[in-house]
């Protein structure tokens, strides 16, 4: 039986196809991906917001202007500011798209927000994000000046002292940052995750193709194994073994370079990760016996419909970018057992849920998912395999 493994892996190490499929592909796709998706994350972050002020002798005598300098300047600045000699130059650069807003300052030395005409609100015409910070800006000069001039009213002496003055103006924040997940989101975490359950489902290949090579009706190897002294069972049993070892192989140099070379974050716990890619690779070993299990059919048959289900699974795990992502979503949502029944997508969440959730209960479930869905279809393979006979070899 340990003679039967050791040839049937070298056989299978030495087959150009099972190495382009199982190893090169997912290796050759993240080095795509990585070039790809290297700006998706920085997109996210927020950029000085493009703003205008009118640099009239209301404003440079203001300590509105002081404080437009101070979120200006510095390594993070808030706000990108140009300066103009009059409102009707700030409100042609807000009309003309230019600048996401802007700010002018009345006789009294208040902020007055700039945002385009004809509208019912002066932030309709801002970006969400946008019109929030330069809402909150004015509004935060607004109440500070307000501040210190009931301070100044009630009790004048109380100005003289710097810190006093400082503890009034910095208010205690509202809300507490928290993280509901595991790990920070990012967008293109899922894509790579994606790849590896197509990478999963690519290697169902090489238990495909080492069936095929016992069957004695489309191998000589085969034929020649039937008549030995092994019995049918430790030939297949031994078979299978080599057949997952090298896929879980392939699946974990995979892993390694996604993590390690690419550098995608899988949330501190690549340990667990490795036991997923072995019961993915588990998975796949026994979708590859269902389909080298099938009778009448030749070896390239079986490969295109395995590499036909692997591409079209894929698509439903949100492989082929933003628009597959959100449909393979919204399915999910709409049929949650479509992502059950699916290879792809069950390995796809199995990341997820390592990724995503402090507590390891649905990163478990997904394990007892796949060992299920694997054990249904070695019965179902163990059902056309038993029942194969051989009129003449």
């Amino acid at each position: 039986m340990w003679t039967t493994f050791k040839y049937t892996a070298k056989m299978l190490t030495r087959t150009p196809s099972l190495f382009v499929w199982a190893f090169a592909f997912p290796i050759l796709l993240s080095t795509l991906f990585m070039f790809m998706f290297s700006g998706l994350d920085a997109q996210e972050s927020i950029s000085p917001v493009p703003s205008v002020v009118v640099a009239d002798a209301a404003y440079e005598g203001s300590a509105f202007a002081q404080m437009i300098d101070q979120l200006s300047t510095g390594d993070d600045p808030l706000l990108d500011v140009r300066q103009v000699a009059s409102e009707d130059a700030a409100r042609d650069l807000v009309r003309s798209g230019e600048v996401a807003g802007g700010f002018s300052v009345d006789d009294e030395g208040n902020p007055v927000l700039i945002a385009a005409a004809g509208t019912q609100s002066p932030y309709s015409s801002l970006s969400r994000i946008n019109a929030t910070i330069l809402q909150t800006t004015a509004d935060s000069y607004a109440q500070n000046a307000e501040l210190l001039t009931q301070i100044a009213r009630t009790n004048p002496l109380a100005l003289a002292d710097a810190d006093a003055v400082q503890q009034a103006l910095d208010a205690p924040a509202a809300t507490e940052q928290v993280s509901l997940t595991h790990g920070s989101p990012s967008q293109s975490v899922r894509f790579y995750y994606a790849l590896l359950g197509m990478a999963a489902l690519f290697t169902s290949q090489v238990a495909m193709f080492a069936l095929c090579q016992v069957q004695p009706n489309l191998s000589i190897l085969g034929a020649r194994r039937t008549v030995g002294a092994l019995s049918r069972t430790k030939t297949l049993a031994a078979t299978l073994t080599a057949s997952w070892s090298l896929a879980l192989a392939c699946l974990l140099a995979a892993f390694a370079y996604i993590r390690f070379v690419v550098g995608v974050d899988f949330g501190g716990r690549e340990g667990l990760c490795m036991v997923g890619l072995a019961a993915a690779a588990l998975l796949a070993t026994a979708l590859g016996t269902l389909i080298g299990a099938l009778p009448k059919m030749s070896l390239p048959a079986k490969s295109g419909i395995l590499t036909g289900a692997t591409c079209f699974l894929s698509l439903f795990a949100g492989l082929y970018g933003e628009p597959c992502m959100q449909l393979a979503d919204d399915i999910a949502r709409a049929f949650p057992i479509t992502a059950t029944l699916n290879p792809a997508k069950l390995t796809t969440d199995l990341f997820y849920s390592l990724y995503y959730y402090d507590a390891l209960g649905p990163f478990f479930e997904k394990m007892l998912v796949l060992l299920a869905f694997g054990a249904v279809l070695f019965a179902l393979s163990a059902l056309f395999i038993r029942r194969q006979r051989y009129e003449h070899l």
